[in-house]
């Protein structure tokens, strides 16, 4: 017995269980991202399958799908049922493109493009994926280069394909529209297809829902936004204006009352931060302006924290007639400039 005890020590034993417990939960876990995509992918056959589009093909990475259809409208059809499923993060489609015939006059006469592009971004995760039909090398790389400065390099999930029957229309303002979504939203879709330029995700404030319009709008096709305000940031666009006396830092009524429907929406959003802009209209010096939108930006939080708001969820600052929300042309657009504007912080 003693003999025994001395080859098989009982902290020899517990030492072999720990290691083996700790393997089990490292096996565990390692098919994690695996199991997630597997999941998906077996439930969006299976939707599809029961809506009658078994034929389109599901391919997900981690929680973000690509879909392979025969035609944009079951491509369209396809998309609304994946992207309604639990647990997928974005989801885009690849249909492809079906080449011109050639002409019958002259075997030799090259066929000029005719198809639309197809070109979709996916954001989500820290990744962009491209997918779609390109008529260059030049155009893929240009749209993939676009990705990588947005997302990094590796970051990027190249699925572009060249076909010289398809037109670039639309495709040298694309980025630009990527970009000004980039800005505002961790997970967005932008889709260039037959002519339509349709915009999908979660926003932080206006300012980039405006900017991400005007670029879409230098494609040249016809926009279908679907994008929105993240849901704090609505309420607070919503607001009556905050308002002060003439070319003082003093509170109208109305401003106060403002602000007081301003503090009820930050202390039911405990988690929300926000940056206080005080903005003027032209009258009056560049410095002068500054130092007054400044001041006023203050007294906004001022009132806020007086109201029960935390101070360290506010920033304030002052732009002075830096930032117009409109030209300063005449008194109604003047009056409009006068503001005070809340940023929900990411």
């Amino acid at each position: 017995m003693a003999d025994n005890a001395r080859r098989f020590h009982p902290v020899v034993g517990v030492a072999v269980a720990v290691l083996g417990l700790a393997g089990i939960v490292t096996a565990q876990h390692l098919p994690f991202r695996e199991n997630i995509q597997d999941d998906l992918t077996a439930r969006s056959e299976q939707a599809l399958q029961a809506a009658g589009l078994s034929a389109v093909q599901v391919d997900f990475i981690g929680r973000d799908g690509t879909l392979k259809a025969a035609s944009t409208a079951e491509a369209d059809r396809a998309l609304e049922i994946v992207r309604g499923l639990e647990g997928v993060r974005v989801a885009v489609a690849d249909v492809p493109t079906v080449a011109a015939p050639a002409p019958s006059a002259s075997p030799t006469t090259p066929t000029a493009p005719t198809t639309p592009p197809t070109v979709a971004f996916a954001l989500g995760g820290g990744r962009i994926a491209v997918t779609g039909t390109v008529p260059s090398e030049a155009a893929r790389a240009a749209l993939v280069q676009t990705a990588t400065e947005l997302a990094g390099a590796g970051q990027v999930d190249d699925r572009l394909t060249v076909d010289a029957t398809v037109t670039d229309a639309g495709l040298a303002a694309l980025p630009n529209v990527v970009k000004a979504i980039a800005k505002g939203a961790k997970e967005a879709t932008v889709e260039l297809r037959d002519g339509s330029l349709t915009l999908a995700g979660t926003l932080d404030k206006q300012a980039t829902k405006d900017a991400v319009a005007a670029a879409a709008a230098q494609v040249g096709a016809t926009v279908v936004d679907r994008t929105e305000l993240a849901k704090v940031q609505q309420e607070l666009v919503k607001l009556p204006a905050v308002t002060f006396l003439d070319n003082s830092t003093t509170l109208t009524a109305a401003g106060r009352a403002a602000l007081a429907q301003a503090a009820r929406i930050l202390t039911a959003n405990p988690q929300v931060k926000v940056r206080i802009e005080g903005h003027t209209d032209s009258n009056g010096s560049t410095a002068d302006n500054l130092v007054l939108s400044q001041a006023r930006a203050k007294t906004v939080l001022d009132f806020l924290v007086k109201q029960g708001v935390a101070a360290d969820r506010l920033t304030s600052q002052g732009y002075g007639e830096s930032r117009p929300a409109r030209p300063n042309t005449s008194e109604a657009n003047q009056a409009v400039n006068r503001r005070v504007e809340f940023i929900v912080l990411p």
